[in-house]
């Protein structure tokens, strides 16, 4: 009897994954994915405590995440609270070493706010950004490109 099948079953599919990728459904935080409306946040979340208006999005503020909509779809999230964690339960708060050994290794990427780690999806436009303080993670984004 070959024994790499079953070696194959224990081994998460995530160990297989290329540096910085994860599955799309990853692309989410408290509970909320981009392309849900309005209507789907509030039946997850209640009302929001509070909404801004920006030149872009409207944002709705939830204690556990911000949610920015664009045109009645959730168009970005952003989270730096304990609750605001992702579907595999990466939350701010948690190690970095948490962070790697839930998703792997991520894509590292300076940008003009900073530098982030990042995971991506294949074949969608959206990915986690991660930004740390320390040896902490002190936000998870939801970031996309128009």
């Amino acid at each position: 009897m070959n024994a790499l099948p079953a070696f194959l079953l224990l081994v998460p599919s995530l160990a297989f994954a290329t540096d910085g990728t994860v599955p799309r459904k990853e692309i989410s935080v408290a509970g909320i994915a981009i392309g849900e409306s309005s209507a789907q946040v509030k039946r997850k979340l209640g009302e929001p405590s509070r909404k801004v208006e920006t030149d872009d999005f409207l944002d709705y503020d939830y204690p556990q995440v911000r949610v920015s909509m664009g045109e009645d779809v959730v168009a970005g999230l952003y989270s730096d609270d304990p609750r605001g964690c992702t579907p595999m339960q990466l939350c701010p708060g948690d190690s970095l070493a948490k962070m790697r050994s839930t998703y792997g290794a991520p894509v590292v990427s300076k940008r003009e706010t900073g530098t982030f780690y990042e995971y991506y999806a294949k074949d969608f436009t959206c990915w986690l950004q991660v930004s740390a303080r320390g040896n902490r993670i002190a936000s998870i984004a939801v970031a996309c490109q128009p």
